[in-house]
């Protein structure tokens, strides 16, 4: 039978209209859900953010309030400059200390203004404020560093019927550093305003800091002024560009942070899948296959940008590869950025990174299927016999990771990299908030929440481990005779100690004030002991200088063997801890099942 040109038109012309309806549809829906995974994604950037800027508002809090003790212990202009001058030195975003008394100005490194009583008013720092009030002054630019700064200021108590303050400036541009990493899609970034005036206080841009925001428009700032705590900027136009933002209000320092992105990067990753899919409109099927697999990857991508933990990193990406290739299991594999080691998921098993690099089939850097000529070390390890591909993760060209998918069922290099490049951002993120929320801010060491943790995982891997509980000898007399700030000195100088002569393995942790941790392996407690004999001689023969000011200190040590649960465990090194104190101080004691706690004993 012969078609006739016209009905054959007829025929695919609605067809190709019912396609292209389709395709819209879909791509419409697409777009949404690409826009609620970009929201959601500058949400946990906003909120990553802003607990970073409330540590370093909190820092900066404790730093004043120990130069208005020094102040009001002493009433010396000397010796407040001095303890600034350290302060500064140490702290690069720091940019100068300065001293309102007497009528004059004293400001570190060397800075001096005589007979400014008159003058302060005019000065950007200064406000009207009551006797103990402290405050953060709003964006200005620094006449003395030439450099965008907000201001720290205490109120003091006037003296000679003149008014005394104390000034913390701080670099606002290096508080951006920090954060610069939390990217929303590719090329959104994080930045914050003054809530009061909606000026531009840290941004990617110098150029725009001081500057008033264009994203946020009187209106709103009127809602956040009214309590509105967060909110969505739909829509606004920059540099001829459509944008949207997040924000939340951070009370502390009245600024509001914001994340977003243009939503030309949303459109044009909506267009990619609707031109590939546009491009197969020959092979029907083929496209329905394409595209249930993509937009399942794109599912499973939006939940992988929502995990906060690497367990449910773990399940995510599970479902991910099971969901788009199929396998038989996965297994990842992260970098310790403190040891090089690479470090299993669950925490049962790690390898150096010179120990994998040495391995004849490494290349780690490149997607790899194995055994291609023979397997690696960990594939060898983890599924012996079957054939994996090992998948790099990297953040700026650096490896972050390795996930091996076991048995897969379609080795396609199309859908792999996709699966890459969700997981390898996805990673970065929750290594970077873990990151933040898992380090002690003043010395840089371990807290105790990450010690913890560490702790109950060795004891599910029965890993022969040992908890050493630490104290530093008579701290508060230190405090009392040479200050706080020699104090804090004296904490980051047994820090860094305990640091240098740990072994990488073990974990170094602060536990709080002046007592540390250490979670390290040893083939017993004799030789966890001498370990530790080690370390405490080490802190004795260190000499921490400040100034003029100089000393020795000791630290008391108890060490007991993980087991049982976590709280046990730290139960039982402190008991020893306590021995160790009880015993004259500046000693190592062990705990031993059998005889309590003794200073010597085996196993």
């Amino acid at each position: 039978m012969k078609v006739q040109p016209r009905l054959l038109i007829s025929f695919i012309f609605p067809l190709l209209m019912l396609v292209l309806s389709l395709l819209v549809y879909v791509g419409f829906n697409e777009y949404k859900d690409n826009q609620n995974a970009a929201i959601n994604q500058a949400t946990s950037n906003v909120r990553i953010a802003r607990e970073y800027l409330d540590h370093h508002f909190l820092s900066a809090q404790s730093q004043l309030y120990l130069l208005e003790q020094l102040w009001e212990e002493k009433n010396s202009i000397a010796g407040v400059m001095k303890a600034a001058q350290t302060m500064v030195s140490a702290k690069s975003r720091y940019l100068e200390v300065g001293l309102l008394a007497y009528g004059n100005y004293y400001g570190t490194n060397g800075f001096y203004k005589e007979g400014i009583a008159s003058l302060i008013a005019e000065r950007p720092w200064y406000k009207q404020a009551a006797i103990g009030e402290s405050y953060i002054t709003p964006i200005y630019l620094s006449g003395s560093t030439g450099k965008w700064t907000v201001a720290f200021v205490a109120v003091l108590d006037p003296v000679a019927q003149q008014e005394v303050r104390i000034v913390l400036e701080i670099d606002v541009n290096r508080l951006y550093e920090n954060v610069s990493l939390l990217r929303t899609l590719e090329n959104g970034y994080v930045y914050a305003i003054e809530s009061a005036t909606g000026k531009i206080v840290i941004h990617p841009d110098d150029s725009r800091v001081g500057t008033p925001s264009v994203s946020v428009t009187s209106d709103i700032l009127a809602r956040i002024q009214a309590g509105e705590q967060a909110g969505i900027i739909p829509s606004y136009e920059y540099k001829n560009k459509e944008k949207f933002s997040v924000y939340e209000a951070n009370p502390l320092l009245g600024w509001v942070v914001l994340s977003g992105a243009e939503k030309s990067e949303i459109i044009m990753h909506t267009l990619s899948i609707s031109a590939v899919t546009l491009s197969l409109l020959v092979l029907i099927l083929i496209i329905g296959l394409l595209f249930y697999i993509v937009y399942h990857v794109h599912n499973y991508g939006r939940q992988l940008s929502e995990v906060e933990s690497i367990a449910e990193l773990k399940i995510a990406l599970q479902q991910m590869v099971e969901g788009v290739i199929g396998c038989q299991s996965i297994h990842l594999y992260m970098r310790n950025v403190y040891s090089g080691d690479f470090e299993s998921a669950q925490c049962k098993h790690h390898i150096s990174e010179k120990g994998l690099r040495d391995d004849p089939a490494e290349r780690l850097g490149r997607l790899a299927r194995l055994p291609e000529n023979q397997p690696d070390i960990l594939s060898a390890f983890i599924a012996p016999g079957k054939t994996c591909i090992r998948v790099p993760l990297t953040k700026k060209k650096q490896l972050i990771g390795l996930l091996y998918i076991i048995s897969p069922r379609l080795d396609l290099t199309l859908f792999i990299n996709m699966l890459r490049t969700y997981a390898q951002s996805a990673l970065g993120q929750v290594m970077l908030a873990q990151r933040i929320q898992q380090t002690d801010a003043m010395t840089g060491l371990m807290n105790k929440n990450f010690l913890q943790a560490e702790i109950e995982k060795q004891i599910k891997a029965n890993g022969k481990y040992y908890l050493a509980m630490i104290d530093v000898d008579d701290f508060k007399g230190i405090n009392d005779t040479y200050g706080h700030l020699f104090g804090d000195k004296v904490i980051i100088s047994v820090a860094n100690c305990l640091r240098q002569e740990s072994d990488r393995h073990a974990i170094v942790a602060r536990y709080g004030g002046e007592e540390f941790a250490i979670l390290l392996p040893a083939k017993g407690l004799m030789a966890a002991k001498e370990i530790l004999e080690a370390i405490r001689a080490s802190v004795s023969s260190t000499v921490i200088k400040s100034g003029t000011k100089s000393c020795r200190v000791h630290v008391s040590i108890g060490v007991a063997a993980i087991s049982g649960n976590m709280e046990k465990s730290i139960a039982r090194a402190d008991q020893a801890l306590y021995q160790a104190k009880a015993n004259g101080k500046n000693q190592v004691v062990i705990y031993c099942l059998n005889s309590m706690l003794q200073t010597i004993g085996a196993e």
